[in-house]
């Protein structure tokens, strides 16, 4: 139903100035924004844009290019729907960022998706040059189209231009998994120099000069008589990138460089019979090339040890197993902060992370992916994890697949209730990692064993899942011959970062907005006071990733008397603790000489306005609420130290 107090369509096409006025009235609507080339989706809640989708775009990009409409459609109604927040820019925020690019030539429009997928076609043709023009066609039609600034990224080999156009990427795609895993990935192999550097031709990594594998996903940059495992390479990147160049090689089947990139993608896995296939047929189309005719040489030496084919989907046979792979572990989890920080923790340690909000998708995707491994809470939306787990016991397909409960019920009715049900193990929140990454390990680096509780079944090797898929698929460019060469190995010109005149300088408050295993951190300590054992726990492990030395206290008593012995460089301050409120405490340290010049944010699950400005008034830094995104607290906290 249509809020009469809502402005209508008819009367207002700005969508920056409608969602200004949802701040007046304090509004809970949710909007959907169209015109002739955006159709997209608002949350507000409180007045506040708190989620926002447009096309293939979520989070800051897709409202900065949905505020950026002065032509559309706007219908909105009342809601009180709930919603997973994705958005960490403020409406006066957008405002100026949108006024910044006002002053900038306008660039003429094109489809972005349709020239996204044409560079990426080019990228996999080895065509380098030709898709950095279409990725800036692209940013130059919407500045906050982080898929292509991802792209542009990759297609980079100064340090300088890569660590620019990431940067951009994760400032509009901050809720992007993909971004996120490439940032974090990048990041720290960058130094910011001006210096050329190589890269993988299947991961993207910084490879060193004279280096024969990438050290991020062992793939092989050239083809070498050194001996090859019988396992070759586990990384799901690298079996993604040869689904990628396949694809292309079926497009384009004069191209020599992409049957050599198979050669040597397969090579690295310890296919050596596919190696040879597409060597000779690189060989086929170009068979003078000297690369080609000595990796010939070199693997007719080789022994062939077992074939594992690419996966391309669930199996319906008998289980077998892949080296080619990580394995793949389905998280169920409906809290938006814990499947962040557990994605995080586990994307580490190289495992592939699908997950699921809610029982429905979980069994969904279980079909559909056939994991190694289910990580399942107990309290969804819309059923028990014990009613998710008795259903995957009964699945032909899920029944001997491993399954953790990690929950925070921790009765010992509750426990038995899981093991009755089929669960592996039960472990409560707040969790140990250590312990967590240990049974981990415990069920996916050997086979199964049988689940409490349940019947033993002859054993059965697990499925490898299917691997994920490139966010946007290849589109079709009429191929290209091109001469042969590994982009490891020769580098190739390539279009640099857009110049100041062609795009804006970026403005963003949050200049760190990666999490980053934190050197140069170590020296900084945070003071984390929380009565809740499990937001400590979630907090200081977040903290910690980044470096951070983190103190921690329950109660405000306990803050101040730590803070005789210790005096942090901030203090991270809920407002409701067992003995007094983060108000009081928040006094006491700015009338303290000796401690009111430590910045304090306060992280609460306290979302009235009038406890925001009171908190503001009160000396605070940064005033964010729960449930928190992980990312932007850790924006906050590098800009208040």
């Amino acid at each position: 139903m249509t809020d009469s107090c809502i402005i209508s369509a008819e009367t207002e096409k700005n969508i920056l100035l409608y969602l200004k006025s949802q701040q007046v009235l304090s509004g809970n609507v949710d909007v959907s924004v169209k015109n002739v080339k955006y159709l997209g989706r608002l949350q507000v809640r409180k007045g506040q844009v708190v989620t926002a989708s447009c096309d293939k775009l979520s989070g800051n990009g897709a409202l900065l290019t949905l505020a950026a409409i002065r032509d559309g459609e706007i219908q909105a109604e009342t809601s009180s729907q709930p919603f997973e927040g994705n958005v960490s820019l403020s409406l006066p925020l957008v405002e100026r960022l949108l006024s910044k690019l006002s002053h900038t030539p306008v660039a003429p429009s094109c489809n972005e998706e349709e020239s996204l997928q044409q560079a990426i076609h080019l990228i996999y043709q080895f065509r380098r040059t030709e898709a950095g023009s279409k990725l800036i066609e692209v940013l130059r039609s919407n500045r906050f189209y982080y898929p292509a600034w991802l792209w542009h990224s990759r297609v980079m080999s100064r340090e300088d231009y890569i660590k620019k156009a990431l940067a951009e990427a994760r400032k509009w795609g901050n809720c992007d998994p993909v971004v996120q895993r490439e940032t974090e990935k990048i990041l720290p192999q960058l130094g910011g120099s001006q210096e050329t550097v190589k890269r993988c031709i299947f991961c993207w990594s910084l490879v060193a000069a004279g280096e024969i594998r990438c050290k991020t996903c062992q793939g092989a940059l050239r083809i070498s008589d050194a001996h090859i495992s019988p396992e070759g390479s586990r990384s799901s990147e690298l079996v993604q990138a040869l689904q990628a160049y396949e694809r292309e090689l079926q497009l384009n089947p004069e191209n020599s460089r992409i049957a050599y990139c198979l050669s040597l993608g397969h090579f690295s896995l310890g296919n050596i019979d596919r190696a040879r296939q597409f060597i000779d047929k690189a060989l086929q189309i170009s068979p003078r090339e000297p690369i080609f005719n000595r990796a010939t040489a070199l693997l007719k030496k080789q022994a062939t040890p077992v074939v594992r084919a690419v996966p391309t989907g669930r199996t319906t046979g008998p289980r077998v197993t892949s080296s080619a792979v990580h394995k793949t572990i389905l998280m169920v989890e409906d809290s938006q902060t814990s499947r962040k920080v557990i994605s995080m923790l586990l994307g580490r340690k190289g495992y592939t992370i699908i997950e699921s909000k809610s029982g429905s998708e979980a069994l969904q995707k279980s079909e559909e992916m056939a994991p190694d491994l289910v990580l399942l809470d107990v309290m969804l939306p819309d059923m028990s994890g014990y009613e998710v787990l008795s259903r995957l016991r009964q699945s032909a397909g899920m029944a001997e697949v491993p399954v953790i409960m990690l929950t925070g019920k921790s009765k010992p009715s509750d426990r038995l209730k899981g093991l009755f049900h089929g669960s592996n193990e039960y472990l409560t929140k707040p969790f140990d990692p250590a312990k967590l990454l240990a049974v981990l390990e415990k069920y996916l680096e050997q086979p199964a064993a049988a689940p409490a509780g349940g019947k033993r079944t002859e054993p059965s090797v697990p499925v490898t899942a299917k691997p994920l898929q490139v966010s946007v698929a290849p589109a079709t460019v009429s191929p290209q011959k091109s001469e042969p060469a590994n982009s490891a190995a020769v580098p190739v010109r390539e279009t640099p970062v857009m110049p100041a005149a062609a795009v804006p300088p970026p403005v963003f408050p949050y200049s760190h907005v990666v999490p980053q295993t934190g050197a140069g951190k170590a020296d900084k300590t945070v003071l984390v006071v929380e009565d809740s054992p499990t937001s400590r726990k979630v907090i200081s492990m977040v903290l910690a990733k980044r470096g951070y030395a983190i103190e921690e206290a329950a109660t405000g008593g306990a803050a101040l008397r730590k803070m005789e012995e210790v005096i942090p460089d901030l203090i991270l301050l809920d407002a409701m603790l067992p003995d007094m409120t983060g108000y009081d405490i928040l006094f006491r340290l700015k009338n303290d000489q000796r401690l009111k010049n430590i910045p304090v944010v306060m992280l609460t699950a306290k979302n009235n306005p009038v406890d925001r400005q009171k908190g503001l008034k009160g000396g605070l830094a940064a005033y964010l609420t729960k449930p928190f995104d992980p990312e932007k607290l850790l924006a906050v906290i590098d800009d208040n130290i």
